[in-house]
Formats: structure tokens, sequence, C-alpha cells
């Protein structure tokens, strides 16, 4: 909802709220995807530092997971940091090789 509003850094805290409230262990996949969206949101508003954080937080808990929707996720990061691995930005590049090493399982 908060992002359909356009409040991006609402939206960021209900996606980490959602991905602490579930066991981790349990819910693996729906909790990387919740940590998706945060990272999502913070890319929106501009915090590539910490969307690249939640984005690797996120690949952690997909270890073990084998679903279409967390591979379409990571293709989708991949895409969003594009620009930033353009310019150089560390963070990014770093994540862009865990991306592609978890697409290569």
């Amino acid at each position: 909802m908060y992002a359909t509003l356009g409040d991006y850094s609402a939206a960021a805290r209900q996606y980490a709220h959602a991905a602490t409230a579930r066991p981790a262990t349990t819910y693996a996949r729906i909790v990387s995807l919740d940590l998706v969206a945060g990272a999502e949101m913070q890319l929106k508003r501009g915090r590539i530092e910490e969307a690249c954080e939640t984005w690797n937080r996120a690949i952690d808990h997909m270890g073990g997971v084998q679903s279409v929707r967390t591979r379409k996720a990571v293709r989708n990061m991949r895409k969003d940091l594009a620009p930033f691995r353009a310019r150089g930005v560390r963070c990014a590049a770093e994540l862009d090789e865990r991306g592609i090493d978890f697409l290569g399982r």
C-alpha cells in the first residue's frame, strides 16, 4: 500500500517488519522476497548501500530455496544494479557477483 502511494520509506519499514515477523527457517522464500521488496523500496529512495545490504540478506535466506520467484527477484536485482555497477559502485558490483553465482546454481 505505501509503495503505491509513493511512501517508499514506510514501505521499506513494512517489508523489513514482515521479514522479521516470520520464522526464517520455515518461511525462507517468503522472508527473502520480503527483503527483496524492502531493498527495492530503499533503492527508490536513493539508498544504494542500504539496498545492497538488504539484498545480501535476502540472498542469504535463499540458500536451498528452489523458486521461480526468487530467481526472478535476483534477475531483477541485477537489472536494478546495472546503472550503479556502470558507475563503479562497489557494493553493486559485489552483489551482482553474488547474483550471478545464485543464478548459476
